[in-house]
C-alpha cells in the first residue's frame, strides 16, 4: 500500500511537472535563437523562473515533510575500547561481539562494534607495529613487554640490532638456531649475511 509519504512525493511530482516542462521548452527555444537576442534572453529568463518555481516547491516540501528522527545509538564500548556499538538501542538480550571493522555487520542477535570511540582531550589513537618471529611466532619483548614501533622499517632495524635476523622477504627471525629457523635462513636468505659476502668475493690468482 502506498504510504502517506509516497502520496506526498507524488503530489510534489505533479506540482513541479508544469514548470519542468516550461524549463525544457525554454532550453529548446534558447538553443534555436541567436545569443543575446531578445528572444534568447526571454527564453533564458522564463526558464530560470521555472527553475525557481521548482526549487521553491521542493524546499517547501522538504520543510513540511522532514524524515522521522532516528533513535539514538547504543554506544557500548568494545572490550579494547577502540569501538562503540553504532546500532539502535537494544535490550540486555542482545550480545556484543568484538569483530574487525570490515566484519562489523548486524547478524541476528549479535551486536558489533562499528564506530571508533571518542577520546578525551589530550589522548590520541595511533597505529603501531609489533614484531614476532616468522617461524615460531615468538613476540619481541626483550624489554619484558611487547614493544611497539611507528613503522615496520624501524621495527626491523631495532630487532636487527638486538640479534634478530632480517630475511630478504622482509620478515624477521628470532635468535633460535634450530632446524626450522636455520632452514628459513638458508632458503629465504638473510639481509647482510656475511656468508653471502664471502661467496660474492671474486677469487684471486696466486702470485
Amino acid at each position: 500500500m502506498t504510504s502517506d509519504r509516497h502520496l506526498a512525493l507524488m503530489a510534489l511530482m505533479n506540482q513541479i511537472d508544469a514548470p519542468a516542462r516550461t524549463y525544457r521548452h525554454c532550453v529548446t527555444r534558447a538553443a534555436s535563437t541567436e545569443s543575446d537576442s531578445p528572444q534568447n534572453l526571454a527564453a533564458i529568463t522564463r526558464g530560470n523562473a521555472a527553475l525557481d518555481d521548482i526549487e521553491t516547491a521542493v524546499r517547501r516540501w522538504v520543510t513540511t515533510h522532514r524524515p522521522e528522527p532516528r533513535p539514538g545509538k547504543c554506544g557500548t564500548p568494545s572490550p579494547d575500547g577502540l569501538f562503540a556499538c553504532a546500532m539502535d538501542p537494544h535490550g540486555p538480550d542482545v550480545l556484543h561481539a568484538d569483530l574487525p571493522l570490515e566484519d562489523a555487520m548486524p547478524d541476528g542477535q549479535r551486536m558489533v562494534w562499528q564506530t571508533p570511540t571518542a577520546l578525551p582531550d589530550g589522548f590520541q589513537r595511533k597505529t603501531c607495529v609489533t614484531v614476532a618471529c616468522a617461524v615460531c611466532g615468538y613476540a619481541y619483548d626483550e624489554a619484558e613487554f611487547t614493544m611497539h614501533f611507528p613503522s615496520a622499517a624501524e621495527a626491523s632495524n631495532h630487532v636487527g640490532s638486538d640479534g634478530w635476523d632480517e630475511l630478504k622477504d622482509g620478515r624477521v627471525l628470532c635468535m633460535r638456531g634450530d632446524e626450522k629457523h636455520d632452514e628459513v635462513r638458508r632458503t629465504v636468505g638473510v639481509v647482510d649475511d656475511p656468508d653471502d659476502a664471502d661467496d660474492e668475493t671474486p677469487a684471486t690468482s696466486a702470485p
